[in-house]
């Protein structure tokens, strides 16, 4: 498991949720594996959405979404 030092500033990407994809699981594995609880979803039938203010920016949500529904805006999400 990668160790991250939250004590320095680093500059890193915010995944974000592609809405098209997500199939708004009742047991959202991204939330689950998110250590910072940035990853909200306040209605249960929508979407969740990643708390930029929250993010750590480690991205382990990203393979943990098994619809392939996050990914890291820098980047065009990867087509199905």
């Amino acid at each position: 498991m990668p160790v991250v030092d939250f004590t320095k500033t680093q500059a890193t990407a915010v995944p974000a949720v592609d809405e098209a994809k997500c199939r708004v699981c009742r047991k959202c594995l991204a939330r689950a594996v998110c250590k910072s609880k940035a990853i909200l979803q306040i209605d249960p039938e929508e979407p969740p959405f990643v708390d930029a203010s929250l993010c750590y920016g480690c991205h382990a949500c990203i393979p943990a979404c098994p619809a392939e529904a996050i990914y890291l805006p820098s980047r065009e999400p990867r087509p199905r």
